[in-house]
């Protein structure tokens, strides 16, 4: 059976099998709960599971190589790099 484990604040901090027999405590101050659903990180308020929220994706820079890819002249150039660094 699988059972998640509930901090004192309500956050799911593991995802567990156990037969519910076996002898085991969830660690000091959780609580374990059978249920299908619910992962590290997500919350579980009155009897429902919460989705953790999901970050918004940090764009990823150009490299310099493609920032003179872009660039028709060193002065594009030094403008492209200087947005970069602004």
């Amino acid at each position: 059976m699988r059972y998640i484990i509930i901090d004192a604040d309500g956050l799911i901090t593991n995802a567990i099998e156990w037969d519910g027999v076996a002898e085991w405590a969830p660690p000091e101050g959780s609580t374990a709960i059978e249920l299908e659903s619910g992962s590290s990180g997500d919350s579980y308020i009155d009897g429902v599971v919460i989705p953790a929220p999901v970050p918004e994706p940090v764009p990823v820079a150009p490299t310099f190589e493609q920032l003179v890819a872009q660039a028709s002249t060193f002065a594009e150039l030094k403008k492209l790099v200087a947005e970069q660094l602004a």
